[in-house]
């Protein structure tokens, strides 16, 4: 393994340290998703330090809008519960100048690091490929839903 591997290897496993909560709170919204579209799931992993730093195995489905919401659970969860602890403490931020209140610098980190996991993986990106896009029996309607949402996924994962 080459110095610039190595070095890129031990950012991402610090990284992932530090925005650990945003990590759990990704794969708590797959499982919440799954409930609530009645899949079951079989097995939950919210944080590990190797690739990836968690996940969740659950009934596979072809009904498209299952398949949509759980893999943009965190996307949808995540960016809420980020920007709903966020936007309080940047107010107190910018308008007190709060600077040294260490639990508005704890929120701060947990909604920092909430929102740094909002984003859906690859892994769930080829699954909307697969189980949507590519699928013969999803509806067309589903398919352009869920087709800029993949692209997005891709792009930013560069």
């Amino acid at each position: 393994m080459d110095a610039q591997c190595c070095c890129s290897l031990e950012l991402g496993i610090l990284i992932s340290l530090i925005t650990f909560p945003g990590v759990v709170v990704h794969e708590l919204a797959h499982q919440i998703f799954c409930i609530f579209c009645g899949l079951k799931v079989y097995k939950v992993k919210y944080f590990q330090l190797s690739n990836p730093n968690g996940y969740v195995v659950h009934e596979s489905t072809d009904c498209s809008w299952k398949v949509f919401l759980t893999c943009m659970g965190p996307f949808f969860i995540n960016s809420v519960l980020g920007m709903s602890i966020l936007l309080p403490i940047s107010i107190d931020l910018m308008v007190f100048r709060e600077y040294n209140n260490p639990l508005i610098l704890l929120a701060g980190w947990l909604g920092f690091s909430i929102l740094m996991h909002a984003f859906p993986s690859r892994g769930d990106a080829k699954v909307m490929i697969s189980r949507i896009i590519k699928n013969p029996k999803a509806s067309q309607l589903w398919k352009v839903i869920a087709a800029p949402f993949v692209a997005l996924i891709y792009i930013c994962s560069i």
